[in-house]
């Protein structure tokens, strides 16, 4: 398969690199050798993952996550080039990540599956984002981009079977999830903002009513608790992280007010802005 692989980060935590295909004819690539335990984001495209008698319908929105010493083939399902931000471990660094997934011994106790696909949530999306794009900087906090990894890793490896990923038709993959994943990273990047639903629907290119219905068909939710979701799991972020004031976290994460802010977080992680930060 020819691609771009970009080395954006590397430390005995794991390894971070940027996946950008650049077949043109390709359909099937030949065998390759898993070496390593990955979690990769597909970020863009569409691809099959054959692996030891099971073919994973891979496309953007969903983690790959594989064991290693296997091998697998890829095979484009359309034109739009495949793009993945792989994260890749040590092996015993994968020993302890898998002591982590209990929710999916199911798949890493069977020796039979290798790989299993795993539906992204909002808070795992805006994690992804977030390291993605401090990996580009010329300078970042080491610190605070593995902090941030372990913690994607955490919910990856905490979903547990995912029976609600639904299979997308080929227009769906084709036309539509490059529109929704538009949106997602355009309310990554303005979160803050006061959003509405026909600023986001000119960003998807549909009309308000067409890009509702089909954001929640897509996602499995609205893109009202889309982006609040982003809002709480920024707000998660600087508690943990900042000594900013509660007050301050609450209204530069987009919230107008306090007391709407405490109740959608006490909702959203079971304590208090106050008590998580304690």
């Amino acid at each position: 398969m020819e691609a771009i692989v970009q080395n954006m980060y590397q430390s005995p935590v794991g390894h971070v690199h940027n996946f950008l295909c650049q077949c043109q004819q390709c359909k099937l690539s030949a065998w390759e050798h898993q070496e390593t335990f990955s979690i990769a984001f597909i970020r863009q495209g569409n691809f099959t993952f054959k692996v030891f008698r099971n073919d994973l319908d891979a496309f953007n929105g969903l983690f790959l996550v594989c064991k290693p010493g296997y091998e697998h083939r890829v095979g484009h399902v359309h034109e739009m080039p495949d793009q993945c931000t792989i994260f890749s471990f040590p092996a015993v660094h994968a020993e302890q990540l898998e002591e982590q997934g209990r929710e999916l011994s199911w798949f890493l106790k069977n020796p039979d599956l290798h790989a299993v696909l795993v539906k992204a949530t909002p808070e795992m999306e805006y994690l992804h984002h977030r390291i993605f794009h401090l990996l580009q900087k010329p300078h970042f906090p080491r610190l605070w981009v593995e902090q941030m990894m372990l913690e994607l890793f955490s919910l990856v490896l905490s979903r547990g079977q995912n029976k609600n990923i639904s299979p997308l038709t080929e227009k769906h993959k084709r036309h539509h999830l490059p529109l929704i994943a538009a949106v997602k990273t355009f309310i990554s990047d303005h979160f803050s903002d006061d959003l509405s639903l026909p600023q986001l629907a000119t960003v998807g290119h549909l009309s308000p009513f067409h890009f509702n219905r089909l954001f929640k068909q897509m996602t499995g939710i609205t893109p009202y608790n889309y982006l609040l979701q982003v809002r709480l799991k920024e707000a998660h972020l600087q508690l943990r992280h900042s000594n900013q004031p509660v007050t301050h976290i609450a209204f530069d994460t987009g919230f107008n007010s306090l007391e709407h802010f405490s109740a959608a977080y006490k909702k959203q992680f079971g304590l208090s802005p106050s008590h998580s930060r304690r």
